[in-house]
């Protein structure tokens, strides 16, 4: 028998191979490692948290979103608010995205007739439940969402509740000077300026968020105190707000009221939703004047013109809940439109309503008659299911 035996050499070097192990991440000193987790998308973030304390305690810190602020890799993140309507106590979520999704439209049928397997989607995703009953205007000032004023049912309220984002935590803010019921709030430049909702000569207030106190604003007369404000917006350090009638602006720089033209309205209702300093907004009643639902605002011809592509998306609105259009909301983040809105059926046996939701990459195109837009939908699903007796009350974009 002739067997063959194995040099000394190669046994040793095969010893050394087998017993030899793969460097590890765990290794790293904890400077490093946090570098490298905040270069990664923070929708990466939730399986990451579950292969090690470290990681968890990593991610969950604000040195982590301090390193992303520093070298430029913030995103933009979408939170909702849905309201049953037997709570008294409204709960957020926030918008997470598989990062692995390769299904442009998981609702698209095949040539068979056939829907796609649904291999991967997107949820809204429950955050740390806070018993606050109060939800007015949320006002975000960095990575934190501040909830302000009235509660959803009972007497106006003094409280202020803030989320912070980063670890979707919550904490008490010092209260208002007064109690106020849906008041109107805007942020600029590190503060929170707080108007009307109250019969109180303090008819607004200002909050620096650095030095976590209130002031009282000067009080305007009886004209402004009587305005209906449909909008409020900072432009070039003024706070503009008022409705198609009426124009006002609170100077933050002489600290003083002033009127304004009404024409000024146009701008301040088409801040809401702007990506590379374009409008626009969704509005469901242009089909009954024969124009596009989604629209973009021409600066160059000055009148607001349809979005082009978008039609399917409007008939899947319609076919799944279009009728309640106010609670249809559309946002931009992240340099994309953000369209979501609650599908409500008439003869639904599971007594429940599904939260809709949709990506729209916009590009500008130059056509016969100026210029164009036109809307590619990435995906469209269905991403969260809650009861029928349910109110779809915020959509706001932060920056974590």
């Amino acid at each position: 028998m002739n067997l063959q035996v194995e040099p000394p050499q190669e046994k040793k070097k095969k010893k050394k191979i087998k017993n030899s192990s793969p460097p590890s991440f765990s290794l790293l000193p904890d400077e490093i490692a946090m570098n490298c987790l905040a270069r990664i998308s923070r929708s990466y973030y939730p399986t990451l948290s579950v292969v090690s304390k470290s990681f968890r305690s990593i991610i969950s810190s604000t040195e982590l979103y301090a390193a992303r602020s520093h070298i430029g890799t913030t995103e933009q993140c979408l939170y909702v608010c849905i309201r049953e309507h037997e709570s008294r106590f409204p709960q957020w979520f926030t918008l997470w995205i598989n990062p692995n999704r390769t299904l442009p439209d998981s609702m698209i049928r095949t040539r068979r007739r056939k829907k796609k397997k649904k291999t991967i989607g997107q949820l809204l995703v429950p955050i740390t439940y806070s018993k606050f009953p109060s939800l007015s205007v949320s006002t975000v000032v960095g990575s934190e969402l501040y909830i302000i004023g009235r509660p959803v049912y009972g007497a106006p309220s003094s409280a202020v509740r803030v989320l912070d984002c980063r670890s979707h935590t919550w904490r008490d803010a010092p209260s208002m000077n007064v109690a106020r019921r849906n008041p109107h709030t805007c942020a600029y430049n590190g503060k929170i300026y707080v108007m009307g909702g109250c019969e109180d000569e303090s008819w607004a207030e200002v909050f620096d968020t650095k030095t976590q106190v209130w002031e009282r604003l000067p009080d305007p007369d009886s004209e402004i105190r009587k305005c209906l404000i449909y909008k409020i917006a900072e432009i070039e350090g003024k706070l503009n707000f008022g409705n198609h009638e009426e124009m006002y602006a609170y100077d933050t720089k002489h600290c003083r009221w002033e009127k304004c033209v009404p024409d000024k309205f146009e701008t301040v209702a088409r801040l809401k939703c702007m990506i590379e300093n374009v409008s626009y907004s969704f509005n469901p009643e242009a089909i009954h004047f024969c124009l596009r639902e989604f629209q973009w605002y021409d600066e160059e011809k000055g009148y607001w013109k349809g979005i082009n592509g978008l039609n399917s998306l409007f008939h899947k609105f319609m076919k799944n809940g279009g009728s309640m259009y106010y609670m249809t909301h559309l946002v931009s983040c992240g340099g994309k439109l953000i369209f979501l809105w609650p599908g409500y059926m008439k003869h639904n046996p599971n007594n429940t309503n599904k939260i809709w939701c949709a990506v729209i990459v916009v590009e500008k195109r130059r056509g016969s008659d100026g210029d164009e837009v036109w809307g590619n939908v990435e995906w469209v699903d269905v991403v969260h299911t809650v009861p029928i007796s349910c109110d779809l009350l915020e959509c706001i974009v932060v920056s974590v």
